[in-house]
């Protein structure tokens, strides 16, 4: 039964409806490489999915339509016919190689074939250096179907050529009668070359859950077989929760090179005309070309995996003898991503082409805790304390093929990527690397890119009699050797580090760690604070706690004004990888009334921005008048009130989030911010231990003079009960 184009359609506008309807994400990549010739595209096979979508993707593309190749287990009843009608082709079909080669002699119809000849769903491919598939409890080498397929098109395409050319016309009319071909198709064929391109398929992320599509299959048919239960909570997880499916299409393979040797051109050009396929399958020759054709596109299949986080992870975890700090494993994890990165390879998943930060950081990574609480969901790992465990029976035992992809996924993708050897060599590199030596070097490197970008904004922004003196906003930081205990300090809004240098020093006086970050738009003028969103400053803080987290055991954050809100908000965030947190005149109320009037002046000045209207009505800047005149801005931009006031939204939401020890602080007669704010965050933050202070003041900056060091006392005190 030939193809049923209508079916064909139909079937494609299903699997689209499908497609919307699910979460899957299908990317193409490189399809410019398809050559606009014959193709037998070899394909990595883990799912059912792609049996089905593949060919509707490569028809979209190739506007061709598609042989592929399939188990003849599919061909029974009505369901055989209809994959007759869209193009499949059994495995026992005694036409299968002549359907094939006669397709690929006229080109009117690509093919696709499954080089492993079955789902690999342990990925398991390399063994001792070679390609192998595990079948039936044994090892065994891929098929070479698809590279004999090819080879005997080619060939044939090339006696064609010959006899054309010899004007051998009797072996011309039997070759051409074999394969249907017509004369007015022979100058088009015998012209023609025909191409393998190698194709890799990779699914992120692979999940196994019960779902809504395995939990109707229960109710309509009892006792599922367990291959088909596997199936269904794998990919039925994938179509129902998302899934990117990334295809890659790799260099096209041209075949008539591999025919250019002095004895192949005699098996082409003697009488013989090979028209019974066994005749060619048993040549010692083309068994040897088709092997070497084999193993070139199982190599470029393999090296065009899509690497992501799961595969970073699970190699990593794979790798673990029996437990990780957790800190430990997510940084290893971080320092193995951007080492891979240096590669620039040319399939990487799109997340990881994103900043890697949030692993060291300790804020929520949603691919890395999505991965976790998966890992620990199958009995894989479990977390205690800090430290992840593994559960060693679950990684040593022997899992039957059908089941590996919901018992224990991070072998699979720990298989996935060991044909990348560029990529485990780097991985290995950063696993076996000692803790304390990748410390030292993230220590060395962020604080190193915290100065380098505050050098650029300065020299970017510098405006002569406004800009302070560089020391004024440069970060700095001071390791005390032997500390436990580190403390990271976050300067006010308008400010800069020095605000908070007095503070800093005492604590380094008293045995601690201090780093004194440097929010961006600070230090330099109030232009550069204008183009400041408060998520910048947030990461300012991050780059500060990344040294300090690497310099001390124990990590403690103190911020004053708009330090303080990004410090409860670190808080709410890191929650027990910090061991506590210091806000100091939180600006939960401000007292100036103009502030309740940024959000509306600054959508009006964006309004007139858009209009391109540049001064007539805008209000970028207002004035201040500081306590600190030597270290703040006399120029508050209304765009920064704004993201001030957008931060402190959000940290009024997250404060019931904050569970570790916390002290308040606020200065009694603060003319700046409401000191009834400080008790209301006092009151919302759910921490038990938590403690307030109000400090007599009449100013703001209680960071500096005399409040400076009752303030700095009270800091150390706290920072001392609960270290």
């Amino acid at each position: 039964m030939e193809f049923s184009y209508n079916v064909v359609k139909l079937t494609g506008i299903a699997i689209d409806a499908l497609a919307k309807f699910s979460k899957a994400d299908i990317r193409v990549h490189d399809a410019e490489r398809i050559p606009k010739a014959p193709v037998v595209f070899v394909v990595n096979h883990f799912t059912r999915m792609e049996t089905f979508f593949l060919p509707n993707v490569i028809h979209k593309i190739t506007g061709k339509y598609i042989y592929s190749l399939a188990h003849y287990s599919f061909f029974t009843g009505a369901f055989g016919k209809f994959m007759e009608k869209v193009g499949a082709v059994s495995t026992k079909d005694p036409m299968r190689d002549t359907k094939f080669i006669g397709a690929l002699l006229r080109g009117d119809v690509d093919c696709i074939i499954f080089p492993e000849g079955q789902m690999v769903k342990d990925k398991k491919l390399v063994e001792r250096g070679k390609y192998m598939v595990y079948n039936s409890g044994i090892r065994r080498p891929p098929h070479t179907g698809a590279a004999y397929i090819a080879l005997r098109a080619q060939f044939y395409r090339e006696e064609l050529k010959s006899c054309n050319a010899r004007n051998a016309c009797d072996d011309l009319n039997s070759l051409m009668s074999h394969f249907g071909i017509s004369q007015q198709e022979l100058s088009h064929i015998i012209n023609q070359e025909t191409y393998i391109v190698p194709v890799n398929i990779t699914y992120f992320p692979i999940r196994a859950r019960n779902n809504i599509i395995n939990k109707i299959a229960h109710k309509l048919v009892k006792g599922l077989p367990e291959r088909v239960e596997e199936e269904l909570e794998v990919e039925g997880t994938m179509l129902v929760e998302g899934v990117d499916i990334d295809i890659n299409f790799g260099n096209p393979i041209a075949i008539s090179p591999y025919l250019k040797s002095y004895l192949a051109k005699q098996k082409i050009e003697n009488k013989r005309l090979y028209l019974d396929p066994r005749e060619l399958q048993s040549d010692v020759l083309l068994r040897k070309i088709a092997i070497d054709i084999m193993y070139r596109y199982m190599r470029d299949i393999y090296a065009m995996t899509t690497l992501n986080h799961d595969h970073i992870f699970s190699y990593l975890l794979a790798k673990t003898k029996s437990s990780i700090k957790e800190t430990d494993f997510k940084t290893k994890a971080y320092c193995a991503i951007e080492a891979i990165k240096k590669l620039k390879l040319a399939t990487c998943h799109t997340s990881l082409q994103l900043k890697q930060g949030y692993l060291l950081t300790d804020d929520p990574h949603g691919r890395y805790n999505d991965f976790i609480d998966a890992a620990k969901s199958e009995g894989l790992i479990s977390i205690k304390d800090g430290i992840i465990y593994k559960n060693k029976e679950k990684f040593s035992r022997l899992y039957e093929f059908h089941t590996i992809r919901k018992d224990n996924i991070v072998e699979v993708l720990k298989n996935e990527i060991e044909p990348l050897t560029q990529v485990v060599r780097r991985l290995n590199r950063v696993f076996f690397t000692p803790m304390f030596c990748i410390k030292r070097s993230l220590v060395k490197s962020f604080y190193k890119k915290d100065r380098e970008i505050f050098e650029k904004d300065y020299k970017e922004f510098f405006k002569q009699g406004e800009t302070k003196p560089k020391h004024i906003g440069m970060p700095w930081y001071k390791k005390r050797l032997f500390a436990h205990t580190g403390v990271v300090l976050v300067h006010g809004y308008m400010a800069a580090p020095e605000e908070m240098r007095q503070i800093a020093l005492y604590l380094y006086a008293q045995g601690y760690t201090v780093y004194c970050t440097r929010l961006r738009g600070h230090g330099t003028t109030p232009e550069d604070l204008s183009t400041r969103r408060w998520e910048e400053w947030y990461e300012s803080v991050n780059r500060g706690y990344i040294v300090v987290k690497n310099s001390a055991k124990k990590v403690f954050i103190c911020g004053f004004s708009t330090g303080a809100g990004l410090t409860l908000l670190h808080a709410a965030n890191k929650k027990n990888a910090l061991q506590g947190a210091i806000a100091i005149s939180a600006p939960f109320r401000l007292q100036n009334i103009a502030a309740g009037l940024a959000p509306v002046v600054d959508t009006w000045n964006k309004f007139l921005s858009f209009l391109k209207i540049k001064k007539i009505g805008r209000l970028d800047f207002i004035p201040n008048h500081p306590d600190n005149p030597d270290i703040n801005y006399l120029r508050n931009p209304v765009s920064g009130i704004h993201q001030m006031e957008s931060l402190m939204d959000l940290v009024e939401k997250r404060l019931s989030d904050i569970t570790i020890p916390v002290l308040i602080m606020q200065g009694a007669g603060d003319k700046t911010v409401d000191p009834r704010g400080a008790f209301e965050i006092f009151m919302k933050i759910h921490s038990e231990k938590k403690e307030f202070i109000m400090v007599h003041s009449q100013s703001h900056g209680i960071t500096r003079g005399k409040e400076g060091e009752v303030v700095a006392r009270r800091v150390a005190a706290f920072i001392k009960d609960y270290e």
